[in-house]
């Protein structure tokens, strides 16, 4: 077995010319908390749409981010852009509370929201973030929600 010395992806060596430095938003990032909450009608119908925030396409999103769907007046749950309905979340209501599109070291820990989304690059700029209803509202009701995000 050969012993190794190896560093993260946060460590730049100074002395390879070729070497980049660490991404700024991984190495010193800032977290950035956005808090909100969504309201429909038990007469919302199928197709309806809610914006819930705007977020910078290169943040990365912390864990803590969740939505609280107990109260929510839909039975499925489908977050993601205004284009790509289920992008970032599609789950029944019945799975839980609370829920999170990103959990502690998982396949997306330390991507960018727009690696999150599916998107082929980053498009630059903000990406609104979208709750959409793919069936007419079961009741009235609302959704808290916590965006925790990393920028630079």
């Amino acid at each position: 077995m050969a012993v190794v010395k190896s560093t993260s992806d946060l460590i730049h060596d100074y002395f390879d010319m070729d070497a980049y430095p660490p991404d700024p938003v991984q190495a010193r990032g800032r977290l950035v908390i956005a808090t909100g909450i969504v309201a429909n009608l038990a007469t919302d119908s199928a197709l309806s749409q809610y914006h819930l925030v705007d977020l910078p396409s290169s943040c990365i999103l912390h864990p803590d981010t969740f939505f609280d769907v107990e109260n929510d007046g839909f039975a499925q749950i489908v977050i993601g852009t205004e284009s790509d309905t289920d992008a970032l979340v599609d789950v029944a209501k019945i799975n839980g509370n609370m829920i999170s599109p990103v959990a502690k070291g998982d396949a997306n820990h330390g991507k960018r929201l727009w690696e999150m989304l599916g998107l082929a690059a980053d498009p630059g700029g903000n990406i609104g973030i979208w709750k959409h209803a793919e069936a007419a509202a079961t009741a009235a009701g609302s959704m808290p929600f916590q965006i925790h995000y990393i920028t630079a």
